[in-house]
């Protein structure tokens, strides 16, 4: 990935996994373009033109670095790598590569949602996309698999752990996950509730860890043993050297690790000078069945996942405390604090303290303004509750996330 001349951006937005949008980023790629693939939730976002950087190569925005969100760059060297690790890893439990079928689930714009592309061309086999709408509707779901489905096949899917919450409280749905002989999912999000029930329901889990700047997984666990009662994010896969630093944060050496794409149109490396990332992912490494193995212990930092997406409380900070500024809404201050959800993991909600002056009908015509805002958000930072502050500032100036009027 050396300087060239500055190649243009392609900008593909892309709503979930759909067809026509899978068909341009394999024609981009054959075409030797860049192409960042974004969600189109993703609106009012300044996108640069051009890069010193030669194709094809895929742009994703990342939620596993610190602090906020970051562009990532992948060459197709990386994404090829990644897929090969992961064949290799299913090949040594026996898995047939060219008789596995990969159901993708993810958006495109998720670097799980991007992978069964190149896994399935790495590994000779096929993939089939599953909509958001037909993945809630587990008894057609149970229907359409059953009849795709041939003898010997390995079926495969990755999963977010809002849509494994989903299934898992359908009896079809259940019935649905039981079909598979393996489901990637990130340890990290699942809850001990979610890993008995699919003990309990014989469902190959295999919890890995991973993130866009590592190209997906680099440790994933054995469905065996999930079932058996394994509580970590599995096995380091052979292309990756891993280590837990003086701090305890999880860092990654690969060649697959991307570099990021700065505002101004360079780039910088993801990795110091001896080829190491930093996540912000705190862990330890157990040594089992003369294996080394991950345990995710948590984050660092104050971001927090909300349905498999990484929620970064500052970056929404930011957005809303511009919009109060310049919409000249009559707020003092306010909290965001994330709350549990049942089926996403944690959500937000934000308190908003009114200037002490303000009336009933401002508070009203106010609130419904910062609603319509935030509507547009992507879905996994969106407020599930808006709550107007009855105590004064000195009573919460001890949160992390408060909105200081200058």
């Amino acid at each position: 990935m050396g300087s060239t001349v500055k190649n243009k951006i392609h900008i593909l937005e892309v709503e979930n996994n759909e067809k026509e949008s899978i068909k341009k980023i394999l024609e981009n790629i054959n075409e030797k373009k860049i192409t960042y693939i974004k969600s189109k939730s993703y609106e009012n976002e300044e996108i640069l033109e051009a890069i010193d950087l030669s194709g094809p190569a895929i742009i994703l925005n990342s939620s596993g670095s610190s602090g906020s969100p970051r562009k990532c760059i992948h060459n197709l060297e990386n994404l090829n790598s990644s897929a090969k690790a992961s064949g290799i890893w299913l090949e040594k439990q026996g898995f047939e590569l060219q008789n596995c079928l990969i159901f993708n689930t993810l958006p495109l714009n998720h670097i799980s949602g991007l992978m069964p592309l190149f896994r399935s061309s790495i590994w000779s086999c096929d993939h089939i996309t599953i909509s958001p709408k037909l993945i809630k509707k587990s008894n057609e779901l149970l229907l359409f698999t059953n009849k795709i489905k041939k003898d010997r096949q390995h079926l495969i899917t990755s999963l977010v752990p809002t849509q494994l919450k989903r299934l898992l409280s359908e009896k079809d749905g259940i019935k649905w996950l039981k079909m598979f002989d393996l489901i990637w999912i990130g340890g990290a999000s699942i809850s001990s509730e979610t890993s008995r029930k699919c003990r309990l329901e014989k469902i190959n889990l295999a919890p890995c860890y991973g993130s866009t700047e590592t190209a997906a997984m680099v440790t994933s666990l054995k469905p065996e043993e999930f079932l058996e009662g394994l509580d970590n994010v599995g096995e380091i896969l052979c292309d990756i050297n891993l280590r837990i630093s003086k701090k305890g944060l999880i860092q990654i050496k690969s060649e697959r690790i991307g570099i990021e794409l700065l505002q101004s149109s360079k780039t910088k490396n993801f990795k110091d000078k001896n080829g190491w990332w930093e996540s912000s992912d705190l862990g330890e490494i157990q040594k089992l069945k003369d294996s080394l193995y991950l345990k995710f212990i948590g984050r660092i930092d104050n971001a927090f996942n909300s349905g498999g997406e990484i929620v970064f409380p500052e970056v929404i900070k930011s957005r809303l405390s511009d919009f109060i500024l310049n919409e000249k809404i009559p707020v003092e201050n306010f909290m965001i604090l994330k709350i549990p959800h049942k089926e996403w993991g944690n959500k937000i909600k934000i308190i908003i303290y009114f200037n002490k002056e303000t009336n009933k009908s401002n508070i009203e015509f106010s609130l419904k303004l910062l609603k319509k805002f935030a509507k547009n958000w992507p879905k996994h930072e969106r407020p599930e509750t808006w709550i107007i502050g009855k105590n004064h500032y000195n009573e919460i100036k001890k949160s992390n996330y408060i909105f200081e009027k200058k």
